[in-house]
């Protein structure tokens, strides 16, 4: 019996990585390398000509990557000349159409909360909450009100067993 043909699927190469265009790019490093302790992987740009062809911005841009100790990349992107227009912060995170936040999947949230505090971070509540049994979360703001949430799970292997499978003997 012939199996029934998947969809198109992609062929990633390497892990999803998100990208933010941002007004003040050094600002926003000082979170996401300072605050939340990601690693400089890239700093480049593109010139007007490049950048109009993409379909970016036709005044060229700087785009600087950013590596989760995980592996994951985070890309901030700042256009050369006119700052983007601000899409501003909902009151409710699920209110925003579209992208609306990045996830953060972690272990110690308690530390991470009091690390953001201290740090001067916008937090959405004070503690984190217990969303379904055992699993808790947190939303806060980087300094141009993008929203990222912090969620640990009691049994990461079981949230996502894709990434454990068992070991051949």
């Amino acid at each position: 019996m012939k199996e029934p043909s998947l969809p198109f699927q992609l062929k990633m190469t390497v892990p999803l990585e998100p990208g933010i265009v941002c007004s003040d790019i050094e600002r926003m490093l000082k979170f996401y390398v300072g605050v939340l302790g990601l690693s400089l992987a890239a700093d480049a740009g593109a010139d007007p000509e490049k950048s109009k062809d993409l379909g970016a911005t036709p005044h060229g841009y700087r785009i600087v990557r950013l590596q989760t100790p995980y592996g994951e990349r985070i890309k901030l992107v700042q256009p050369n000349k006119q700052s983007p227009n601000p899409n501003p912060a909902p009151e409710w995170i699920y209110e925003r159409h579209g992208l609306a936040y990045l996830t953060f999947v972690i272990e110690g949230i308690n530390e991470v909360v009091r690390h953001l505090k201290e740090s001067g971070v916008k937090l959405i509540g004070e503690e984190p909450v217990e969303v379904r049994k055992g699993v808790f979360a947190i939303y806060s703001q980087d300094p141009e009100g993008n929203y990222i949430e912090f969620v640990e799970y009691p049994d990461i292997a079981s949230y996502r067993p894709d990434l454990f499978k068992p070991k051949a003997p």
